[in-house]
């Protein structure tokens, strides 16, 4: 059995095929909720899952840094939902590339699990990207800081400001109902 991602890689490029099998069970939970969270179906999510599991062992020969699998992994995770979300578009389906939140809001703290979604998934890619990888990958902020190769403070401004602008977000249509409400 490997021991960390770069063995297990290490072990696959070494004709030992078996030895990715380990990376699969590893981080099929974490690989789901985040596709998830991007397509908003169990199924497109399993689907789009397997798709990137089969692409990044065909490419895992370009892998530069084994230790860093998920995030590469993540990488084409997100691509597969783009070419998903693309062909969706094309075929003429209602689409949107969502990002569901990790846990819900209670209904009388005035924000639903669709506004939330949409606020999400409003956010700028940096941001969003740090809420994707810390709520639905379940990464803590020091994984997020070395697989995304950036400082700690970095990781942890981006989330504090992705809040803050989630805030602001979901504090606007809030703020329209309770003037709408009032006599």
């Amino acid at each position: 059995m490997c021991g960390t991602d770069e063995q297990c890689v290490r072990r696959c490029l070494g004709d030992r095929p078996d030895a990715y099998r380990h990376l699969v069970e590893r981080y099929q939970g974490r690989l789901m909720r985040y596709l998830r969270g991007r397509l908003g179906s169990e199924d497109e999510a399993a689907e789009a899952a397997q798709e990137t599991f089969v692409r990044a062992y065909f490419a895992l020969g370009k892998l530069k840094k084994p230790d860093a699998f998920f995030s590469w992994l993540l990488g084409i995770a997100n691509r597969v939902a783009k070419e998903s979300h693309r062909g969706r578009k094309r075929r003429g389906e209602v689409v949107s590339l969502s990002h569901e939140p990790a846990t819900t809001v209670d209904e009388k703290a005035g924000a639903s699990d669709d506004s939330i979604a949409r606020a999400v998934s409003e956010l700028p890619e940096a941001y969003r990207e740090v809420v994707l990888l810390r709520y639905y990958a379940g990464l803590s902020c020091a994984e997020i800081s070395r697989d995304m190769d950036v400082p700690l403070g970095t990781v942890t401004k981006r989330l504090s400001r992705a809040y803050a602008l989630l805030r602001e977000s979901l504090r606007e249509p809030l703020e329209k109902e309770d003037v709408e409400a009032q006599p």
